[in-house]
């Protein structure tokens, strides 16, 4: 393995006197390896009901971690009030990188060209479904969203294959070593402000908004697919952390940053992955009677993954009307999968976990009427009865 114990030339008052060890970064890498290869083998054998759902909450996810990201903090407890157009973003605060449904329009923009269909198909349809109110403040221009992608995906272009690379998810390194040294990503000053004030003029350190790690998280992902074949290029939320891109660190201090994050990351969708099966194989039961043909399945795990909708938002999310819509519902309402509130005047649709049917196990004396041969079955069992009692008597 390459010696990568060299320390940086600029040095850093924080700086440590010593870098990592190196069997603790071999321990953190061999840790991360494990968790991506574990999750990578399970994306390769995905039922498609379950990529669905799968791609629904990680869509989600995506969403709210941007949204807090870019400086409305909260956002999984308001995202899907707001997402339905019922609520506005609570708190607003000079923060705000730029306004929220930019940040979301421009997410699912990028998801829905995902190279990963059901990725791609769940980000169509959650951004068919949006309502959020559109903000029409202008912004400057390496402020916005889409800038903000531009730059993580010129920055990770030339990040290709090395010979020298020793383990699957290298191209992390170079993509933290590459971002460190973005003043996009890792800025290295505060914003400034000077104002005139009767006494004098003033220097007034600014709250910077927090860097747009997401969108270095969107390109780790399909980064590391291509170096490792037949891996999906799916995003790999808080892949990418502000500890991770200080400069004071040291090469193996990163690199271990580096490796715990992407382990973390991995386990964290590895466990949502756990939770798509689990809900698709309990919702089996409940719409068993439906036709093969039926979008309420489909509407299920749209509703369960992205959160509560209205009636509208399904209309748009699935392209049915509002007659199909209401008959959806309705049978995932009687299936026990679903139920319709009101807020703010406005019907709400909320997914429901689904119940298993207890399992009954008959008694030993139970008739099974629906068999035919049941009487024969009792009537042989009361022989094998005579029998025992007989053998046991001439003992």
């Amino acid at each position: 393995m390459k010696d990568i114990s060299k320390p940086s030339a600029t040095m850093h008052p924080l700086q440590s006197d010593d870098d990592a060890p190196l069997d603790a970064l071999m321990a953190a890498r061999v840790q991360a390896a494990l968790a991506w290869g574990h999750l990578q083998g399970r994306l390769a054998h995905l039922p498609p009901e379950v990529a669905h759902h799968f791609g629904c909450a990680l869509a989600r996810l995506l969403l709210v971690e941007a949204l807090t990201q870019s400086g409305f903090p909260g956002a999984e407890g308001w995202f899907s009030a707001w997402f339905s157009g019922l609520e506005p973003v609570p708190g607003t605060t000079a923060r705000a990188s730029a306004p929220a449904s930019l940040v979301a329009e421009t997410l699912l923009s990028e998801l829905s060209l995902s190279t990963w269909a059901p990725l791609a198909q769940a980000a169509s349809q959650i951004r068919a479904a949006a309502r959020f109110d559109r903000t029409d403040r202008a912004e400057a221009a390496e402020i916005l969203p889409a800038f903000a992608i531009a730059e993580a995906a010129r920055l990770a272009k030339p990040l290709t294959l090395h010979a020298e690379d020793d383990w699957p998810l290298a191209a992390l390194d170079r993509l933290h070593g590459a971002a460190a040294n973005s003043p996009h990503f890792a800025p290295a000053e505060r914003n400034r402000q000077l104002l005139s004030l009767p006494s004098g003029p003033m220097v007034f350190e600014q709250t910077r908004a927090g860097a747009p790690l997401w969108a270095l998280d969107l390109m780790a992902g399909p980064l590391i697919a291509q170096s490792n074949p037949g891996s999906r290029p799916l995003p790999l939320p808080g892949t990418v952390r502000a500890e991770a891109l200080r400069p004071e660190l040291w090469p193996r201090e990163r690199a271990i940053l580096v490796a715990e994050a992407a382990g973390q990351a991995a386990q964290r969708l590895s466990e949502q992955l756990d939770a798509a099966h689990a809900m698709v194989a309990a919702m089996q039961q409940p719409l068993s009677g439906l036709r093969s043909t039926s979008r309420a399945p489909l509407l299920y795990r749209l509703l369960a993954g992205i959160g509560p909708l209205r009636p509208l938002q399904i209309e748009q999310a699935l392209a049915v009307s509002k007659n199909g819509v209401r008959d959806l519902v309705a049978a995932l309402v009687q299936a026990g999968l679903a139920e319709t509130t009101l807020h703010r005047h406005q019907t709400v649709v909320c997914a429901l976990p689904p119940r298993r049917a207890p399992i009954v196990t008959p008694t030993e004396h139970e008739e099974l009427p629906d068999n035919p041969y049941a009487e024969h079955d009792l009537a042989m069992a009361d022989i094998d009865r005579l029998l025992a009692r007989s053998d046991a008597s001439r003992k």
